[in-house]
């Protein structure tokens, strides 16, 4: 499966194509106008936050996370990650494409595949002070260090450091006692976000959204509210508008056109939900980007 919802193109971002790990440095800005959606992917995820605090919603959960604490989210969960302080947060976010360590099969069957495969195990969290955390905080740094200086065969320790990484997060796998039930409710919700995402571009209606998962109006609503804390049909001018921001950034399209493309119908209307969503006007977010 596909990555269902895109972040923008970050220029602090490594991403090695031919290693199973990409890393890269964000800033969640404080009570941002535009939060992250809700999306899922089929990469392991480790967030750590450097300075302030951000909400790492996963599934049903929703927790915070302080300086010097991780968490782990699986491959396939819906999550998002946003500020709701007065203060920019300093995160690091490492991706893990696992099944670029099945060459190794007997380790990847044994210790790898029935960590990503159990939907139930969504995520850890991990407070700064427990020891897995800062052995993976420490090879997070040392990862970085391999990036900068890439010394002669690096790629052969970062390799390494992801089995290493992956160690520990088995560990905590197997000694997880108590593990939450995967909500049929998280399968419902799943399918109304993904007919979102491939049909965004068309005159979507909440029964539309709601025949997607056959379930009634209310259930939508309720559902929606559940997970993203917002309306069916909020979410959807979100997603618009965060397809719409790509479009704008590549400067290829008028805003006429992207308005009919995303699925507004109207500029004068899209260009009322953007600038209530991004705090500018469509044309000043293109000229700001161009500048970058």
């Amino acid at each position: 499966m596909q990555t269902q919802y895109i972040k923008d193109a970050n220029p602090h971002i490594n991403d090695f194509h031919h290693l199973p790990i990409a890393l890269e440095h964000d800033i969640v800005y404080a009570k941002s106008h535009h939060e992250q959606l809700l999306h899922w992917h089929d990469e392991v995820e480790i967030i750590r936050v450097n300075k302030g605090h951000i909400h790492c919603h996963v599934n049903e959960s929703d927790f915070l996370l302080s300086p010097g604490e991780l968490c782990f989210i699986n491959v396939d969960q819906m999550h998002k990650i946003y500020n709701s302080s007065s203060e920019d947060c300093d995160i690091d976010v490492i991706s893990i494409k696992a099944e670029m360590l099945a060459k190794n099969e007997e380790v990847y069957e044994k210790f790898i595949k029935p960590i990503i495969h159990n939907k139930e195990f969504s995520h850890v969290e991990m407070a700064g002070k427990n020891s897995y955390a800062l052995l993976i905080s420490s090879m997070i740094n040392d990862i970085y260090v391999m990036i900068e200086e890439k010394p002669y065969a690096y790629e052969l320790d970062i390799i390494g450091y992801v089995y290493m990484i992956f160690r520990r997060l088995y560990l905590v796998y197997i000694t997880k006692k108590e593990e939450a039930p995967y909500s049929t409710d998280t399968s419902l919700q799943r399918r109304m976000s993904t007919y979102i995402y491939e049909h965004y571009g068309e005159k979507i209606t909440l029964d539309d959204i709601a025949s997607a998962a056959n379930v009634s109006r209310s259930k939508c609503a309720s559902l929606f509210k559940k997970y993203t804390q917002s309306t069916p049909i909020a979410f959807l001018n979100s997603y618009r508008l965060e397809m719409a921001s790509r479009m704008l950034a590549r400067g290829e399209e008028s805003l006429a056109d992207i308005a009919v493309i995303c699925g507004f119908g109207e500029q004068s209307y899209f260009s009322r939900l953007f600038t209530k969503e991004y705090g500018c006007t469509p044309l000043t977010y293109r000229k700001e980007k161009q500048l970058l």
